[in-house]
């Protein structure tokens, strides 16, 4: 019977719940053996069935077995091997505070806002569409407080305006090793490619209480990896079962409609006082792991300098597909009279990227 399986994970401590009509899991660390994982795969439709039935008679003892989103809290931990973070974050979609990841950095014992007003304070940076010199701006992120903060550096491409200061980011993120982004195989037309090749790396700065602009998730649904260098900053996530409470622009955008999560205006959104945020506090040499389709929004705590890049992998190829085919499809505008014709190019588009996905997942396993 199921029930008698679902238990057993129980007695392991494993957390069970539906997210978009997935089965998701979180357990603690080596609970879970090969046997046990390949028994979830093989029962999982019974599984995601007996979730979705009312247990009215045990409710506690039901209760302690299926997760619920609101449950669910970040993990920090340290000394994570590929193969338990794979397992237990990337492929269930389930964010972590990694607090190890980047101890070998250089820019964690060199990086702080003088030394980027010293050393690169002639160079020129776009914030919020308006150009400074990153002196002027340093001294903004310096002069930053909760009651006046300054504006959020982000979008700054760190191989085309910093080169040089890639060797004090290296090693290469250990958890990002598997990263489709980096195949020459794949081609984003929307995409710079030199921008893709470096998996978006970017760099970040802002001061004391500034807050990242918008509640969003990152787009083509691609996971991010946030590495913090200096300072603090805390992260305000929401799980995608929640999309409904959160306004995005439109079904098929990645950003909200809310302006301040912090400060909403209930009257405009009132389905926001439904959903539950999830909060976590990101320290100088942690890395923390948004995936696919979680919502996010940052403030700053101190002045801070982060670096930030995006990963694909087989975990969220079908979402990034679908967001990549729409997109395509939406850029032949000399096709919208032609209804018909866009289908066919839509379906072949979707065919190509499945079997683009096979193929690289393939290339993987060996």
């Amino acid at each position: 019977m199921v029930d008698k399986f679902v238990s057993e994970l129980q007695q392991l401590d494993v957390k069970l719940w539906i997210e978009g009509g997935n089965l998701r899991y979180k357990a603690p660390k080596e609970k879970l053996t090969p046997d046990l994982l390949a028994q979830m795969k093989d029962r999982k439709e019974e599984i995601l069935n007996f979730l979705s039935q009312p247990h009215p008679t045990n409710t506690n003892y039901y209760g302690s077995l299926i997760a619920k989103p609101e449950n669910i809290t970040v993990d920090k931990v340290a000394n994570l091997s590929y193969k338990e973070f794979a397992s237990r974050y990337l492929n269930p979609l389930q964010p972590v505070v990694i607090t190890d990841a980047i101890q070998d950095w250089k820019a964690l014992s060199t990086w702080t806002p003088e030394f980027f007003k010293n050393n690169y304070g002639s160079k020129e940076v776009t914030v919020d569409t308006q150009r400074y010199k990153l002196r002027n701006f340093i001294d903004l992120v310096l002069a930053s407080t909760e009651e006046k903060p300054c504006s959020y550096l982000k979008d700054t491409d760190i191989p085309g305006l910093f080169t040089e200061l890639l060797a004090d980011i290296e090693p290469t993120l250990l958890y990002s090793q598997y990263n489709w982004l980096l195949s020459p195989m794949l081609y984003i037309p929307a995409a710079d490619p030199v921008k893709q090749r470096n998996a978006f790396l970017e760099l970040l700065i802002a001061g004391q209480g500034t807050k990242f602009p918008i509640l969003h998730f990152d787009y083509w649904h691609l996971h991010a990896f946030i590495m913090q260098v200096y300072g603090e900053k805390e992260f305000t996530l929401f799980s995608p079962v929640q999309t409904e409470y959160l306004y995005p622009v439109d079904m098929s955008s990645n950003r909200s409609l809310i302006p301040d999560i912090h400060q909403p205006d209930l009257e405009q959104f009132p389905l926001f006082v439904k959903a539950t945020p999830i909060k976590v506090i990101v320290k100088p040499g942690e890395t923390i792991f948004v995936p696919s389709g979680w919502w996010h929004t940052t403030r700053m705590l101190t002045p801070s300098i982060a670096v930030t890049m995006n990963c694909l992998t087989n975990s969220n190829w079908d979402k990034f597909s679908q967001d990549l085919t729409r997109d395509l499809v939406n850029s032949l505008t000399s096709f919208k009279n032609h209804q018909g014709k866009l289908t066919i190019i839509e379906s072949n588009i979707s065919s190509y990227l499945d079997n683009l996905g096979k193929l690289l997942a393939s290339l993987d396993s060996n």
